[in-house]
């Protein structure tokens, strides 16, 4: 019953993410997501109340020159704006959605780090931006990214989990 509804057949999040960097996807990047409810009561007692649904959409670039990490070479970018239509529903003359963290406003400077830098340079995204930067200094990984230098003052934790990445 469970696989005529699609649920059995569902992939849990963290292996999709796996899975697509082995497959050379190095930075998978989630677009969109929607929760699936389930309606049907006797599914619902099959599933339980520990188990969630989602609907996803990501971006995957098959780039060999991105990082596993998001790291800060100082550089940014500017959305010029579209002029007119395009297939890309993400795309508007107001701004651009790369995924659900990166929005960018048309006219506007935003610091990205390396990744998504190449991921807007080395593509077919690359006409509708202006690049500014390079990657000749390395100022380690991009702030806000979740991720933090391991070593604590002291012997003590640090961890940074706050914000998102770019």
């Amino acid at each position: 019953m469970l696989w005529g509804e699609c649920l059995s057949g569902a992939l849990y999040w963290n292996d999709f993410l796996n899975l697509s960097k082995e497959c050379g996807f190095k930075d998978p990047r989630l677009v969109n997501h929607n929760d699936i409810k389930i309606a049907n009561k006797s599914l619902q007692a099959m599933v339980g109340d520990q188990m969630k649904f989602f609907s996803a959409t990501y971006r995957l670039w098959k780039l060999s020159s991105l990082e596993p990490d998001c790291e800060d070479y100082g550089q940014a970018v500017i959305y010029k704006g579209s002029k007119g239509p395009c297939d890309d529903v993400l795309l508007s003359p107001t701004s651009f959605t790369l995924d659900k963290g990166h929005v960018f406003i048309a006219r506007k400077v935003h610091p990205v780090c390396g990744n998504t830098y190449r991921m807007l340079q080395e593509t077919r995204f690359a006409p509708l931006f202006e690049f500014i930067g390079d990657f000749q200094t390395h100022y380690g990984i991009f702030e806000g990214c979740g991720k933090s230098i391991p070593f604590g003052e002291s012997g003590k934790s640090s961890s940074n989990s706050k914000g998102k990445c770019c």
